[in-house]
């Protein structure tokens, strides 16, 4: 292959070098003997270790440990949840990760005391498919992004009545339709309303 240095739109699968010639490196894969792309961008060659690269055309946010996310719970498995995410530190994010969150109580109790009714008699917190979340990316453990939602700005930012349809308020341990009076247990954010969720989108989506 003739021309390796700085070729303009790359994309995946296409073949940039053989292995004789460079070294695979970031976002490029082998594959029977050649330097392929493994993202949309622009190549890179390192001459000095002779690797090449992909400098990625605008690469996903990747969540890191310690970033504030909020997403939609799409999937309860066991002692398990499942979030898509979509909003990171703030920052809309289309990259379509998802994350999981252990639903039950660590032994230290979050910053909650023990007579609080947000937690199930299991020693579960409680959540339902379609609940606004915030959480707090904790691990990275085997490549899956792993939330904690106990501290008391985490949980449930803003959800509905799953009886009715109608909107629910706080109350104390858990969340109470005015309209049909449904009471359900949740792991509910101190400040959690519709507010909490639309002020995000506002913010990256403001009115003309």
């Amino acid at each position: 292959m003739n021309k390796t240095h700085e070729i303009d739109h790359i994309i995946p699968g296409k073949s940039l070098a053989i292995i004789e010639e460079f070294d695979a490196g970031k976002n490029t894969y082998l594959d029977e003997g050649e330097v392929r792309s493994a993202v949309i961008g622009k190549s890179s060659v390192n001459m000095v270790d002779r690797t090449l690269n992909v400098k990625q055309k605008n690469p996903p946010m990747i969540p890191k440990i310690g970033d504030i996310v909020v997403g939609y719970i799409d999937m309860l498995f066991g002692n398990m949840i499942s979030v898509r995410i979509v909003y990171i530190n703030e920052k809309y994010s289309k990259s379509g990760f998802s994350a999981i969150a252990s639903t039950r109580m660590s032994n230290s109790g979050g910053n909650y005391g023990s007579g609080w009714r947000e937690r199930s008699y299991k020693g579960k917190f409680v959540f339902k498919v379609g609940d606004i979340i915030r959480g707090r990316v904790y691990s990275l453990l085997n490549s899956s992004i792993h939330l904690t939602l106990e501290d008391r700005d985490l949980g449930v930012v803003y959800t509905i009545c799953f009886s009715c349809g109608n909107e629910f308020v706080k109350v104390p341990g858990g969340l109470k339709c005015n309209s049909c009076g449904n009471f359900e247990d949740r792991k509910v954010s101190i400040d959690y309303g519709k507010e909490s969720f639309t002020l995000l989108y506002d913010k990256q989506f403001p009115m003309t």
